[in-house]
C-alpha cells in the first residue's frame, strides 16, 4: 500500500519516495478521494495538497475515448510538473489564480471554469482535494 503524506508531511518526506529534481504526474484518486504522486510511472505516494510549478495539463484523448465509450472512468488526465512549497512562489505576482477543471464528458481538455477555455500549462497550481484546482499564469 503506497503511504499517505498530508500535506505539512508532504514537503518534509516527499524526498524520501521520488526524486524532486524531476518532475511530477498528479491526478485525483476517486476511489481513495486524494490526488495520487506519480512519477516516472509508478505511484510514490498519495495526498490531500499538492504545489507545484511550470504545470502541464494533459488529457489522453484515447483515454477519454474509452471513457465515453465504456462510461466507466480510467486514469487518463493528469497534471504535470515540478513539486514544490507554496512559500516558494515569489509574494509580488500579478494577476490572479483560475478556477481549472476536467471533466471527460464535457471538455477534450482542462479548462478554466469562468470562461471554458483550453488550459494546457500554469506557471504556479495549487491542488486541495476538497476545492477547485487552481492555476495561475495560464496559457
Amino acid at each position: 500500500m503506497k503511504p499517505f503524506l498530508e500535506s505539512e508531511q508532504q514537503l518534509e518526506k516527499s524526498a524520501e519516495f521520488l526524486d524532486v529534481d524531476k518532475p511530477i504526474e498528479v491526478y485525483r484518486n476517486l476511489r481513495k478521494n486524494c490526488w495520487s504522486v506519480r512519477q516516472d510511472g509508478i505511484v510514490r505516494y498519495h495526498t490531500d495538497y499538492v504545489f507545484m510549478r511550470d504545470a502541464q495539463f494533459k488529457v489522453s484523448q484515447k483515454g477519454r475515448d474509452r471513457v465515453l465509450r465504456e462510461k466507466r472512468k480510467n486514469v487518463h488526465a493528469v497534471i504535470k510538473g515540478f513539486l514544490h512549497k507554496p512559500t516558494d512562489m515569489p509574494e509580488a505576482i500579478d494577476g490572479e489564480f483560475k478556477h481549472i477543471t476536467y471533466n471527460p464528458y464535457k471538455y477534450h481538455s482542462f479548462v478554466t471554469t469562468d470562461t471554458e477555455h483550453s488550459v494546457k500549462t500554469a506557471e504556479w497550481v495549487d491542488m486541495m482535494i476538497d476545492e477547485p484546482v487552481m492555476a495561475w499564469r495560464v496559457a
